[in-house]
């Protein structure tokens, strides 16, 4: 069996910069996934959605009048 040939070897000194420089993959930045906007969602806007609803539950108590985002739906 035929064995292949060996390409000559070089002294690093005459080895081109880019093939020289192999240490592995280049990886994107990191930027968040999908599971990681659902944890931004989580901690974030269900608080903010409950501090509103609780405003909207006050101001209604206090002023008998609906004010808030679930009156404007269900009207």
């Amino acid at each position: 069996m035929p064995q292949a040939a060996k390409p000559p070897s070089l002294p690093p000194s005459q080895i081109k910069p880019a093939v020289r420089r192999v240490r592995g993959l280049d990886l994107d930045k990191p930027r968040p996934t999908a599971a990681g906007w659902a944890l931004i969602m989580l901690y974030f806007a269900v608080p903010a959605m409950l501090i509103g609803a609780f405003i909207d539950i006050l101001i209604q108590w206090a002023s008998g009048e609906c004010v808030g985002l679930w009156c404007w739906l269900f009207k």
